[in-house]
């Protein structure tokens, strides 16, 4: 409705059109929105599509536009590793919720407002509201502590580039042509560490991820993701040293540290760059 131009009839009965800058504002949002919802899109009209959509959030910097961009990200990079379109669905359907929730805030789509009910007490709209020095505006008491979450995703993004990195030095000094470790992305890790691992080392459950490091668990085996655990530095120092892990660890340990295996397998296995390794591993173990 608000995408519609304004309408009035003159004094001939003759109807008489006219849009705003407004109704023009609605109309393109709403015609990201459409073709954002599309199946079956060729992949490099889909990246378009979310580049142009990307654009069109960023101009305005928020809590819910940065979760936009952050899906939009995920998702250009998952496509440009070829990963099935019906692993990316709930991806999809995630960024047009949030996109409809964007063009139904007045702030960004203002001509939105018209349709939207007004709250029952016009005084609810000034509670907890206060006034932005940096951008001089006033704003939900709820966006204030953005810039300080995103302080703290950037630092965990760091945290995560330096754990891959030191797994990408310490794989190359093995000298044995690893590759898995340089098709993961810092992405791929973080998921690993926060959703399979819990942000904890698996020995003592320490949670500073400076101090934590992935190393191989197998050392005799190039490290992937189905081969890995997440340890301390010193703690990782002495498992490398270790010359047997069945007499190191208890067999109901070691029990866990295989079931994460398997789910990064299932993770995994949507990559179809993954696929061949992890045929390979499968044919070891059976070997084995």
């Amino acid at each position: 409705k608000c995408a519609q131009p304004k309408r009035w009839k003159a004094y001939d009965g003759k109807i008489t059109e006219m849009d705003t800058q407004y109704t023009l504002r609605a109309r393109e949002l709403f015609e990201i929105y459409r073709s954002i919802s599309m199946n079956d899109i060729p992949k490099d009209e889909r990246i378009d599509i979310l580049l142009t959509l990307r654009r069109t959030v960023k101009e305005h910097e928020c809590k819910l536009t940065w979760e936009i961009v952050e899906l939009i990200d995920r998702e250009v990079d998952l496509m440009s590793r070829a990963v099935k379109e019906y692993n990316l669905e709930g991806l999809r359907k995630r960024i047009c919720t949030l996109f409809l929730q964007y063009i139904k805030t007045p702030k960004f789509n203002p001509e939105v407002a018209r349709i939207l009910k007004v709250p029952p007490d016009p005084l609810k709209l000034y509670k907890n509201v206060n006034f932005c020095h940096s951008c001089e505006n006033y704003l939900p008491s709820t966006e204030f502590p953005i810039l300080d979450n995103e302080a703290r995703r950037r630092e965990a993004f760091l945290k995560y580039k330096l754990i891959l990195e030191n797994l990408r030095k310490s794989e190359t000094d093995y000298q044995d042509d690893a590759k898995i470790v340089f098709l993961v992305q810092h992405q791929d890790l973080q998921y690993m560490i926060e959703n399979i691992w819990g942000c904890q080392s698996a020995l003592s459950a320490c949670s500073d991820l400076y101090d934590l490091v992935m190393v191989r668990w197998d050392k005799q085996r190039e490290w992937s993701p189905w081969n890995t655990i997440l340890l301390t530095k010193d703690e990782a120092d002495a498992h490398l040293k270790l010359c047997n892990l069945k007499k190191a660890y208890e067999a109901a340990f070691i029990h866990r540290i295989k079931h994460k295996h398997i789910r990064a397998k299932h993770y995994f296995a949507q990559i179809p760059a993954m696929t061949s390794f992890l045929h390979r591993s499968d044919n070891q173990a059976n070997a084995n």
